[in-house]
């Protein structure tokens, strides 16, 4: 699979080392430093040196001829306009973008090219510091729908949620509890799972459904 990678950050190069291996990577990277060490720290992957806003560095970087563009620059407009070029201009099948502000979540649809939003970067954060396999992430991103965003809430200690099952809770039909991030491990939930305060809980769910997940979990708006 050929993927390309725009933003040469933390996060893009963590994606950039785990695919690598089986996959042909290319990273679009406008700062002279952080290029010069993606191409130092992995020869095998491809850097092209430019703003990967602009049509004519994704033409260099053969976007027309990627499987899979991953825009995970810190800017929420620039992975905007990446993804709308990337998906609009270039036909690309699978557009995975960042999103940093929470403000920002609901232009990351399939109007601006976006097939999956991560949102928030302590999502991607969290998977990074705990080494968790991108594995599952992708077969996500492939298997998800046009409308479903993962999502991430940390469980405050007074949320009605904390020392329930899930079980116990009432889930929306289009919600999947994909990971619970607790005191530094990562465990996958089942019915039995009791969640604590402090949790961070990483949820698969349709778009616009926030304000539903908060409420079964019993969390604030303003405490997430």
């Amino acid at each position: 699979m050929n993927v390309l990678i725009v933003g040469a950050g933390k996060s893009g190069v963590y994606l950039a080392e785990k695919l690598r291996a089986d996959h042909k990577v290319t990273m679009v990277e406008v700062r002279l430093d952080r290029a010069e060490y993606v191409a130092a720290k992995m020869p095998d992957v491809r850097v092209v040196r430019g703003d990967g806003c602009e049509p004519s560095v994704l033409d260099r970087a053969a976007a027309g001829q990627t499987d899979l563009v991953a825009a995970l620059t810190g800017d929420d407009e620039d992975n905007l306009v990446v993804s709308f070029l990337a998906k609009t201009t270039h036909s690309v099948p699978m557009v995975f973008a960042r999103t940093n502000h929470p403000k920002n979540e609901w232009l990351f649809t399939k109007d601006w090219g976006v097939d999956v939003a991560v949102s928030t970067a302590n999502i991607i954060y969290s998977l990074i510091d705990n080494e968790v396999s991108l594995g599952d992430v992708i077969t996500l991103m492939r298997l998800s729908a046009e409308n479903m965003v993962i999502d991430e809430l940390t469980l405050p200690v007074d949320a009605k949620a904390v020392g329930r099952t899930i079980a116990a809770l009432d889930l929306p039909k289009t919600a999947h509890i994909m990971a619970i991030i607790s005191k530094g491990e990562i465990t996958v939930p089942r019915g039995e799972t009791v969640l604590s305060a402090g949790d961070e809980v990483l949820i698969l769910s349709e778009l616009g459904g926030e304000k539903q997940l908060r409420a079964t979990f019993g969390v604030r708006p303003d405490a997430v």
